[in-house]
């Protein structure tokens, strides 16, 4: 029985031994732990946050000293509606993921009705990421217009998006728009102050570094 008992801790005593000699093994990289998972966005290297744009507008002039008084004898400055148009943008901002984004954004805008009209704009594009679904957008920018007077202007716009699915979404846009025009028989000097409201949808693409 003795000899039985000192084998047997011999033994226990060598696999004791084997096991504190073995190294641990290596992190699988797999987190079994609860909850939901998250992948974390990379810390270095470039993020580019791509986003493309199909909008449909309209605007309200603040003020129009070239539209024709009435039989009734209205003043011919007043508020007044621009026609329906279509806004196509594409853009892209590189920044942190989770942060303030800086970038550019071209759009082309095209009226729907009334007299053809093409506006091309200009702007630089700040987003932040309110969640993973939701985010802020502000715009600063030069409208182009092509016809049918060539004219340039300066706008300002802030507005939002919500993801339905990581790349598409619906976008509104509110747009204040500031152009000048060639004098009147009352005025040396005209302007033009548009607001704008536009509502459309949002295709969204992140290239992670």
């Amino acid at each position: 029985m003795r000899g039985v008992a000192f084998v047997s801790a011999a033994f226990v005593t060598t696999l004791a031994g084997l096991a504190r000699a073995e190294p641990p093994p290596a992190p699988s990289g797999l987190d079994l732990s609860s909850g939901v998972a998250r992948t974390q966005a990379p810390t270095e290297g470039t993020y580019v946050h791509g986003f493309g744009e199909l909008m449909l507008g309209k605007g309200l002039r603040l003020n129009n000293p070239f539209r024709l008084a009435t039989p009734a004898g209205d003043e011919p400055d007043g508020l007044s509606f621009t026609a329906y148009y279509l806004d196509l943008g594409v853009g892209a901002a590189f920044g942190p993921p989770a942060g303030l984004q800086h970038g550019a954004e071209v759009s082309l805008s095209i009226a729907t009705d009334g007299i053809a009209q093409q506006v091309m704009s200009l702007s630089y594009v700040a987003l932040y990421p309110l969640t993973s679904r939701a985010l802020l957008r502000g715009r600063a920018g030069l409208p182009i217009i092509f016809e049918p007077d060539a004219n340039i202007g300066l706008e300002l716009a802030a507005g939002g998006a919500y993801l339905f699915t990581g790349g598409l979404g619906l976008s509104a846009e509110l747009v204040g728009s500031l152009f000048y025009g060639a004098a009147t028989d009352e005025k040396s000097s005209t302007s033009f102050p548009i607001l704008s409201l536009e509502i459309g949808v949002w295709f969204d693409h992140e290239v992670l570094p």
